[in-house]
């Protein structure tokens, strides 16, 4: 996308977003515009903070596919009877194409490159701004640069083999942006090593910089917007794609131990996703208040009112895995005589609950995980961190005695109950190096599939091959 097709994008970003700028003629915005003072730079940052919650990224698919495709959840309805549900099935049956018909994965790729070339805008603006001090500029210029690293990331989850695939990522990521390209500017894919190196060099400068975000100002929810804590919290979790198990445990537990944030209580946790409040938990969310989508996540997989149809059920294998005085086992309710889950829930005016990206829970099973792999394995810590997440779920539940590969197994599988339909299943299981397998499923093909496969990545689409004869497809496809 090129820069004036993308000023006109975020124009109407702009412009649909509440308090934001009074643009006479949106199709002619222009950077002098908008980056002439700190309040233009701040509803342009703001711009980019809202497509976040675009159905194609954390609106729906960032947290929908990645369950769908590791086996909580199952289509209700394959027939052709039912199209929302019928473009689920390509990611449910691992039979995308790089057409990409009839697949609501397809948008994806273009989706999170519109976003970076608006977080770009920013990065390559931020100096003309007038009215800011240097201060200003770098917070502005951290917060971009986290989202940065945030989009990509999640790119070279969809597009390419985990970091383990082959000896120091020496394989295929995605291209990283660090400038928005003009139209007629190829780009090639780089090496997953460059990519998290470059991801962890803009998220290091990010928690270098960031301190109260410019446009938090008067906002409904602070924590939607990057923080140091959120910066910290995502270097975590990188650093555990990248096995990189001491620092992943270092920045688990600096945000373990920062103060800013601490675990809900048993009592507390249904009414967590019942109330549309962020929490004392929660490290980064999606502020959704200004969509008037409809409620997307909510009708695909949660509760909504005056439903009509269940595009997506939650399977058995999710829902066994709870144990009776699992407080986590009242996540779900019916609806037409199918279970859904009821963290998403539509709340009035048609709006999805909003969705957390980061919380603190996810820090406690990084650090489980890491103790557990570093060169001398840390079994201690590691039950000890589980256990504080079994006993807040569960607290008549026995301490952990599990140790080895029993132990690892379980770590997986308490991933998968506290985080599940957030957004981790399937990546955790392709990270792991594990099979994916669905015994409650109606998939038609793939049921199983072992790792490595190369439908474990999604196909570049047609289009960015099309215009780019520099441009890679994953074998495959």
């Amino acid at each position: 996308m090129n820069k004036l097709l993308y000023i006109a994008l975020l124009a109407t970003c702009l412009m649909s977003c509440s308090d934001f700028l009074d643009i006479e003629d949106e199709t002619k915005i222009s950077n002098d515009e908008i980056f002439t003072t700190l309040g233009g730079a701040s509803e342009a940052i703001n711009g980019v903070y809202f497509e976040l919650s675009a159905n194609d990224y954390y609106g729906v698919n960032m947290l929908v596919l990645p369950d769908l495709k590791g086996g909580n959840l199952k289509i209700n309805d394959l027939t052709f009877e039912a199209p929302q549900s019928f473009n689920y099935i390509p990611s449910f049956e691992f039979s995308h194409t790089v057409e990409g018909d009839d697949d609501f994965a397809e948008d994806t790729y273009q989706e999170l490159y519109e976003f970076i070339n608006g977080v770009n805008n920013v990065v390559s603006n931020v100096d003309r701004i007038e009215d800011a001090s240097e201060i200003e500029k770098a917070q502005i210029l951290a917060e971009a640069k986290a989202l940065r690293a945030l989009a990509h990331f999640d790119l070279t989850r969809f597009y390419a083999q985990p970091y383990s695939y082959t000896a120091n990522a020496q394989h295929l990521g995605i291209p990283y942006l660090k400038t928005n390209v003009s139209f007629d500017e190829k780009t090639q894919r780089d090496l997953l090593f460059n990519n998290y190196e470059d991801m962890i060099s803009d998220l290091k400068y990010a928690e270098e910089n960031l301190g109260t975000p410019i446009a938090s100002e008067g906002a409904l929810y602070s924590k939607a917007y990057m923080t140091k804590l959120a910066a910290q919290a995502l270097l975590a979790r990188i650093y555990l794609y990248k096995n990189d198990w001491e620092k992943a445990r270092v920045y688990a537990s600096k945000v373990i131990e920062d103060g800013g944030v601490s675990l809900l209580s048993n009592s507390e946790v249904l009414s967590y996703y019942s109330n549309n409040t962020p929490t004392r938990e929660d490290i980064f969310i999606l502020d959704k208040s200004g969509r008037n989508n409809g409620a997307v996540l909510s009708s695909t997989i949660g509760l909504k009112e005056d439903r009509t149809s269940i595009y997506l059920t939650v399977s058995n294998d999710i829902l066994d895995l709870y144990e009776d005085d699992d407080v986590r086992k009242q996540l779900f309710g019916q609806q037409l005589e199918r279970t859904i889950s009821t963290k998403h829930i539509e709340f009035p005016g048609r709006k999805d609950h909003y969705a957390s990206v980061i919380r603190l829970a996810e820090m406690y099973l990084i650090r489980a995980e890491a103790s557990l792999n570093l060169p001398v394995s840390d079994e201690v810590q590691a039950r000890a961190d589980l256990d504080i997440i079994r006993k807040r779920a569960n607290p008549n539940a026995a301490n952990l005695q599990l140790s080895g590969a029993a132990l690892k197994e379980e770590l997986f599988l308490e991933r998968r109950r506290e985080l599940a339909f957030e957004g981790h299943l399937f990546f955790d299981i392709v990270r792991m190096g594990r099979d994916v397998r669905r015994v409650d499923c109606n998939a038609l093909q793939n049921v199983n599939v072992d790792y490595p496969s190369n439908l474990f990545v999604l196909p570049i689409p047609e289009e960015a091959i099309l215009y780019n004869d520099q441009m890679v497809q994953n074998p495959g496809y």
